[in-house]
């Protein structure tokens, strides 16, 4: 679907990564990489945040160290700028406006809209298996986004 002569700028969603560090695999492989083609693999450290959030075993923590520092050595790390923050803060109060949604809601899909306004910023694909909620963010972000099916 997006595969150029070039490589294309992807960052998987932490719902890509989830399947994959629970099995001790570091990096999503197999049909992600025929649908995208040749791939600049960035990580969102809003996604990192998010996956160690979820680690509670030590295995899985020295997977994301070791992530997070291939990343980090690479200079592949995407951390959201000042920018990207003052955007996504609109874009939720915008989602909130439309959709009528509580705060626990627009609190959860602020690392998403986080995700989303930075892909945007260096031209990025998000990867995702999260689709309802970057279908939403779509409305008011202009970035482009693909179900992963990982």
């Amino acid at each position: 679907m997006f595969t150029t002569g070039f490589p294309v700028k992807v960052i998987f969603d932490t719902s890509i990564y989830i399947p994959f560090i629970n099995d001790g695999i570091a990096y999503p492989t197999g049909e992600l990489n025929v649908a995208i083609g040749k791939q600049m693999l960035y990580m969102s450290s809003v996604v990192i945040e998010e996956l160690y959030a979820g680690a509670f075993d030590i295995q899985s923590i020295k997977l994301l160290d070791t992530l997070h520092k291939t990343f980090e050595s690479l200079n592949r790390l995407l951390i959201p700028e000042a920018a990207d923050w003052q955007t996504a803060g609109k874009v939720i109060a915008k989602i909130g406006k439309k959709y009528g949604f509580e705060g626990i809601f627009l609190s959860k899909i602020t690392n998403d809209v986080l995700i989303a306004v930075s892909a945007r910023r260096i031209g990025a694909i998000v990867i995702t298996n999260n689709v309802k909620d970057f279908l939403r963010i779509k409305e008011f972000v202009d970035f482009k986004y693909y179900e992963g099916h990982a």
